[in-house]
């Protein structure tokens, strides 16, 4: 496997720098974006209050020669129908609108006055009947959208108000004026010298443009700009003007003709400025960077000398060399090290002496050592052997309490086999045998013998040691281990009695737990015997399942165990019989079998009249 190359000095040095000049980076990228987003909302103010100044001036101009129409309309000349006086001081109030005509129409359109004309030609219709319609519709003053002249063939803007006669409007006096009028409104306000203002009427067409007027006035503004007007009343948008280049643009839409003030400035224009800021920053940045790797290369270079001058030290220290004091070194840290090498190497040659002696005082423990477990091994021999004594001394103790049970066992089949035996030779003096009598005591006789020789079996199968744990049914072990007894038991006149809730099953050697619940149904029936108790003697067994463990109580009236000894039950060779009558290693052993062998617990307690053994597994 390949390993990573080690850095060394200088490029951990310079890679600290570089580390250290980033955040001076990040600063300038912030400090640009922020130029950039200052510059771009400054911009963005100034066009927005020069597009509101420009807003107000349009809709002064327009109010102005509204006002003046209104005050014409209210000419007698228009009640009396004398529309060649209506002419004259039309022409009179033009003279303060050079440029403008003015034109009287009726309800269709035709026109009855055209200041353009002499009075009494003959007259076309106006080209924008909307607004004639609108005029006599709502009775209220109108500025129109961008159209051409029907005589002058020119694009016009006409402001229309109602003439009313008997409360009715009945004429649309309108004056008209060519489009390029406004743009000396735009011209006034001066506008930087990258800078262009445009004029839109409602419907979004240019009316006027300080830049190419000629080449754009009646053509719709950019769709990104139509977008943008539609959505709100002013505001700055970026996109490409009718030239194709890109702009940001600013607009103030009035709220009395519903034109759009646009004030458009080129988009470099806007960068130039900043992109020579940023050319500033990034300069000054990768000087001052440039500057630090330069001076970290060179105090690394003075550094990495100081550290080589500490490896011959170091390699003597490994040699386990004295290691002589070190000098001509520049830097403070490495003079430190170099210090610290010395005296690192004087308390190794004392570590060194120390190390020694604790050596051979180590070898002289561990001999002792040696000898102690040696002592305690051959200790654990004589322990296992005493435990091998005790399991044969319960064995043979077990064999000899199963000896008296088969006898018991056996007594009852032995009479019932004599009875048959002796009635034979009865029934052949009375000549009244016959085959099928003698096959029926034959057969008899063989079921007397399979009894017995299933008993011998049993109790060879008790004997039988259990090899590897298995799962059995606790109540049929139960109900096989007191069959051994059962007849022990009736000859001492006690009566076991079984509860068993529900059939419970366990993992474990189930010889050895039938061999416990033999120890303790064995001793029960020997504190009978001691005791003598006149009142009917009864042992309880209950099985049943408590906390997830399989719980067995076996439970006499035999009086109970002495408080003085009730904790020394399970001790080995402990016992309260006399020496003839058992060995003191039965219980135990049970303890043994069902705490370490099946991980389950074995305890006594005194209640009622007698004691009570608790087996959970």
């Amino acid at each position: 496997m390949f390993s990573r190359p080690l850095s060394t000095i200088r490029s951990q040095l310079t890679l600290l720098v570089v580390t250290c000049v980033l955040p001076v980076w990040l600063v300038a990228g912030f400090l640009v974006f922020h130029a950039y987003s200052a510059k771009r909302n400054q911009i963005n103010r100034n066009m927005l209050e020069t597009a509101r100044a420009m807003t107000m001036v349009v809709d002064r101009e327009l109010s102005s020669v509204q006002a003046a129409l209104q005050a014409l309309a209210t000419s007698p000349a228009f009640a009396n129908g004398d529309f060649a006086v209506v002419h004259r001081q039309t022409l009179e109030l033009l003279k303060s609108y050079p440029g403008a005509d003015i034109i009287v129409a009726d309800d269709t359109g035709q026109q009855l006055v055209n200041s353009y004309r002499p009075y009494g030609v003959s007259l076309p219709k106006r080209k924008n009947p909307e607004a004639v319609r609108s005029i006599f519709e709502s009775g209220k003053p109108l500025v129109s959208d961008l159209f051409y002249g029907a005589v002058t063939r020119r694009p016009m803007i006409g402001i229309d108000v109602p003439v009313f006669r008997d409360g009715k409007v009945a004429y649309d006096l309108a004056m008209t004026f060519p489009s390029d009028c406004l743009s000396s409104i735009l011209e006034s306000l001066k506008l930087p010298k990258d800078c262009y203002g445009s004029i839109l009427d409602s419907r979004r067409v240019l009316v006027t443009r300080t830049l190419n007027p000629e080449s754009f006035v009646g053509v719709q503004a950019t769709s990104s700009l139509r977008r943008a007007v539609a959505n709100t009343s002013e505001g700055t948008t970026e996109n490409s003007d009718l030239e194709g280049k890109p702009v940001y643009s600013t607009f103030s839409r009035s709220a009395v003709s519903n034109w759009t003030v646009v004030i458009g400035v080129p988009k470099a224009t806007v960068m130039a400025e900043l992109y020579q800021w940023m050319a500033w920053a990034i300069g000054g940045a990768t000087a001052i960077s440039l500057i630090g790797i330069i001076l970290a290369m060179g105090i690394a270079r003075r550094i990495a000398q100081d550290i080589q001058a500490l490896v011959n030290p170091a390699l003597s220290i490994g040699r386990g060399e004295l290691v002589a004091t070190i000098d001509h070194l520049s830097v403070k840290e490495t003079k430190e090290v170099a210090a610290a090498l010395v005296q690192a190497s004087e308390l190794l040659q004392h570590r060194a002496k120390e190390r020694d002696d604790a050596e051979r005082q180590l070898t002289r423990t561990i001999d002792l050592l040696q000898t102690e477990t040696t002592e305690r091994l051959r200790a654990t021999e004589v322990l296992l052997e005493r435990e091998r004594m005790l399991i044969q001394q319960s064995r043979h103790a077990s064999m000899g309490e199963m000896i008296g049970n088969i006898a018991h066992q056996w007594r009852q089949p032995l009479n019932t086999l004599g009875l048959i035996v002796q009635e034979l030779p009865i029934i052949q003096e009375l000549g009244m045998m016959t085959s099928e009598k003698l096959d029926s005591n034959v057969a008899k006789a063989k079921k007397v013998i399979f009894h017995m020789s299933q008993t011998i079996d049993d109790f060879r199968n008790f004997f039988r040691p259990d090899k590897q744990k298995v799962s059995f049914k606790v109540n049929d072990i139960l109900t096989k281990t007191v069959s051994l007894v059962d007849g022990s038991f009736s000859e001492h006149q006690i009566k076991i009695e079984i509860s068993a809730h529900e059939d419970i099953s366990i993992h474990g050697y189930p010889n050895e737990y039938s061999q416990v619940i033999l120890n303790i149904l064995n001793n029960a029936r020997d504190a009978y015997a001691e005791r003598k108790a006149d009142e009917p003697r009864v042992v309880l067994i209950n099985l049943f399942r408590g906390d997830d463990r399989a719980v067995l109580t076996i439970t006499d009236n035999a009086g109970g165990i002495a408080e003085e000894i009730l904790a020394k039950i399970f001790d080995p060779y402990f016992s309260t019989k006399g020496p003839d009558k058992g060995t003191g290693v039965g219980l135990f052993i049970s303890k043994n079998i069902i705490e370490k062998n099946m991980d389950g617990s074995l305890s006594a307690c005194n209640s009622g009249k007698g004691a009570e053994f608790r087996i959970e597994i």
